[in-house]
């Protein structure tokens, strides 16, 4: 009889811990060429919990489809910034860098109707926007543009 009583109190408290804990759900991150619309393969997406200042950013590399896989570890209210870039590895510089900037977001936002970036919003390189208004929005995804930055972009501008 004890053990029975005491087999319950542990199903409970598991429950109880596991209700307490938030498991990672992912999303997807799509990143494509800002002026022809090609998936990009091997661009680096770092992402990081807005205002966690000290911790360090996570990285991972987009698949030939263009997509990375995110885990989304920034809580129930918590929002995620991001950033892409294409490294040229031969002469140690950014091949295409992320166009426009985007604001942190939550794991609501990218879930219920996805995003898709404005390439020539504010921050980093300006891009066309030819491409991003052909795009509709995925639930679960956010859809990123790199380009390769004209030399007045990198010379003068920036």
């Amino acid at each position: 009889m004890c053990t029975l009583r005491t087999s319950r109190y542990l199903i409970l408290i598991v429950v109880l811990f596991l209700n307490g804990t938030s498991i990672a759900q992912n999303f997807n991150i799509l990143v494509l060429d800002a002026l022809n619309g090609k998936p990009q393969e091997g661009v680096n997406v770092d992402y990081s919990c807005e205002g966690r200042h000290g911790a360090s950013t996570d990285e991972l590399t987009t698949n030939k489809n263009g997509i990375a896989e995110i885990p989304f570890l920034c809580g129930s209210t918590g929002r995620v910034e991001l950033s892409v870039f294409a490294k040229d590895w031969h002469h140690n510089a950014y091949a295409k860098s992320q166009c426009g900037d985007l604001e942190p977001l939550t794991l609501k936002e990218i879930q219920a109707a996805g995003i898709v970036s404005n390439p020539s919003a504010d921050g980093n390189i300006w891009c066309p926007t030819k491409i991003s208004k052909k795009l509709k929005p995925v639930p679960g995804q956010v859809t990123l543009f790199i380009e390769k930055p004209t030399w007045w972009q990198v010379h003068v501008a920036g």
